[in-house]
């Protein structure tokens, strides 16, 4: 699968972050500037200009390669203010939302099947109806904040997250998983 999953880290301030690896932003950020130094040095001579109709495709995927470096998002787990800040959007333009720890009821992992609407049961090993695991946070006052998707094989990591967030918070951990096992 192409693509990254949120890391949970714990920073030397006590905090618990829960936010995209470094490295795959690293990666991405290589990726773009190798396209565009190639652009830039394969150009015609007399310096042209690298906006041309046969750049297009490359442009485009340097584009999107720079974005995904500048993206960020990260859950912020302070014991210490008794808070969690969810941040999301570019570096430079990012939003935050804050919501108290008394706020959240439990962390919770949970399973549905993608490609069937309120389906629960896994119907046979297809592409279109596999199941999927669900990190969220659950609100005093019904709301679910999705943390991360995962697939059903990384359920055990999934598992070990959300306990980790649990204990660290002090929150409820619910496995709906697993018949509701509540810790």
């Amino acid at each position: 699968m192409i693509g990254f999953r949120l890391q949970l880290k714990h920073r030397p301030d006590g905090r618990l972050v829960f936010t995209i690896p470094v490295g795959y932003k690293l990666l991405l950020l290589v990726i773009g500037l190798l396209i565009l130094i190639s652009l830039l040095v394969t150009r015609e001579e007399g310096g042209g200009s690298i906006f041309i109709r046969e750049n297009t495709i490359p442009l485009i995927i340097c584009l999107i390669s720079l974005l995904g470096a500048a993206y960020h998002e990260c859950w912020i787990f302070d014991k210490a203010e008794g808070r969690v800040i969810h941040e999301n959007g570019l570096i430079a333009i990012h939003g935050s939302k804050v919501y108290g720890f008394e706020d959240l009821d439990r962390i919770e992992v949970s399973r549905f099947v993608k490609g069937k609407a309120g389906s629960t049961q896994q119907v046979g090993r297809s592409l279109a109806f596999r199941p999927i695991i669900t990190l969220s946070l659950e609100t005093r006052d019904g709301r679910n904040l999705r943390l991360e998707n995962y697939r059903f094989s990384h359920r055990t990591k999934v598992e070990t997250t959300a306990r980790a967030i649990a204990e660290y918070s002090g929150i409820s951990y619910v496995n709906q998983i697993m018949g509701g096992d509540e810790l």
